[in-house]
C-alpha cells in the first residue's frame, strides 16, 4: 500500500552520538527494507570518539540531506557533501562524523526490515 511518511510520526531511536528516526522497518515492507532519518551530532572535544561500526551481510545508502561529513572506512576518511550519496558495501567497518559544528543529517537505507540485528560496533 503507497503512502506519504512523515519523519514527525516516526518512532525516534536515540543511539551513542545519533538519533534515528525509523520511517519504515520490518513490519511495514514484509522484512525487506529499513529507511532511518538520521541526525549525527558533532562529538565534544573531551568525549570518547564513537567507534566504527558494521552491518553484517548487508549494505547502505546514505544520502546526506544537509551538512558536511568525513567518512571513517576501510579506505580512510572521506569527504561527503550535502547532495551525495554515500554506499557502505556488507561487513565494511564505517562511521560518519560532521566535519563542523553542525549536525550532519542522513536518509539511510538498508535491504534488511531488522538492521539492528545485523549492527556491530
Amino acid at each position: 500500500m503507497a503512502r506519504v511518511l512523515r519523519p514527525r510520526d516516526a518512532e525516534v531511536l536515540r543511539l551513542r552520538g545519533r538519533s534515528a528516526s525509523v520511517l519504515l522497518s520490518g513490519d511495514d515492507t514484509g522484512g525487506q527494507m529499513t529507511v532511518r532519518v538520521v541526525e549525527v551530532d558533532p562529538e565534544p572535544r573531551d568525549a570518547e570518539p564513537r567507534p566504527l561500526h558494521v552491518h553484517e551481510g548487508v549494505g547502505e545508502f546514505m544520502w546526506i540531506l544537509e551538512g558536511t561529513g568525513l567518512l571513517h572506512c576501510d579506505q580512510g576518511v572521506l569527504p561527503a557533501h550535502q547532495g551525495e550519496v554515500v554506499y557502505i558495501p556488507p561487513g565494511e567497518m564505517h562511521k560518519i562524523m560532521p566535519s563542523g559544528e553542525e549536525s550532519l543529517h542522513l536518509l539511510c537505507v538498508f535491504p534488511t526490515g531488522d538492521i539492528a540485528a545485523r549492527t556491530r560496533e
